[in-house]
């Protein structure tokens, strides 16, 4: 048993470019003892659940960090687990689905269904009713026995964009997304001192900047780890345009000297 992480998506809103030809957009399994957590949820996440011998009906929680398309493909899951539920092997997890939103986003959610599922009234299904949370900066909960999800908001879309990242607390070790954002006080807050940092580095080397639209280059995940007392550090969502020792060699740059590289689709981690 333990923990284990799958990247399920390290790459962008784009795929099938010269620089990015493979990598799927934003999603990353944490299973804690067969008890499942997504962060962020992308368009045909459950098919590479799939592939990596995970039954998506399973997955009970989902944290999704913010609305733009590459990390929010809900109604499409939702809908799936409905799907699932009445025509697959019946398990209690297959009718529970939790979603963890941004409270604004929580709040704005039913229209978005309502677009999907009009003939229900924006309503759901007496089979299967997916319950929305809303969160606010500082959010807490436990999910299970010694199983606690940790929200705080983040940077992003010129700070305009309602964003959070995460923190997975269990009895293994600690998980932390950032989720896409900035450098900013949220992320700091939410690496202190994790087993593996998941941290968005969209941007390119030599382009850093502080505000802006909000991502972070290889330096200052560099610097957030480092000073975040991070053990272990994955680069993800970046484009494949720098080479990957020079994007590694601005984490060295920047002080970091733990276990770091730039994650890609499949990768597992296991804690025990």
């Amino acid at each position: 048993m333990g923990l284990k992480v799958v990247a399920l998506g390290t790459g962008i809103c784009v795929n099938g470019t010269e620089y990015c030809p493979h990598r799927q957009p934003p999603a990353y399994l944490v299973d804690v003892d067969g008890f499942f957590v997504l962060f962020d949820c992308s368009e045909g996440v459950r098919f590479r659940l799939q592939a990596a011998g995970v039954d998506y009906g399973m997955v009970s929680h989902v944290a999704v960090s913010h609305a733009h398309p590459d990390h929010a493909a809900l109604p499409q899951f939702i809908q799936a687990k409905l799907c699932r539920h009445l025509w697959g092997k019946r398990d209690p997890r297959t009718s529970q689905l939790k979603i963890f939103l941004p409270h604004i986003l929580a709040r704005d959610f039913p229209q978005v269904w309502n677009w999907h599922q009009p003939e229900n009234d924006g309503g759901y299904w007496n089979e299967f009713v997916p319950e929305i949370v809303g969160m606010d900066d500082g959010f807490k909960q436990e999910l299970a026995s010694g199983i606690t999800l940790k929200a705080f908001s983040v940077y992003h879309g010129y700070g305009k964009h309602p964003a959070m990242g995460f923190r997975l607390e269990t009895k293994y070790g600690t998980v932390a997304y950032t989720g896409d954002s900035g450098v900013c006080e949220g992320v700091r807050v939410l690496a202190q001192s994790a087993d593996l940092l998941i941290a968005d580095c969209q941007v390119r080397v030599g382009q850093e900047y502080t505000g802006g639209y909000g991502h972070m280059g290889p330096h200052q995940c560099g610097d957030i780890a480092i000073k975040g007392g991070v053990k272990r550090l994955w680069l993800v969502h970046y484009p494949e345009i720098d080479e990957p020792e020079t994007m590694l060699a601005e984490v060295r740059a920047a002080g970091y000297f733990g276990e770091a590289h730039l994650a890609q689709d499949g990768e597992r981690l296991e804690l025990k």
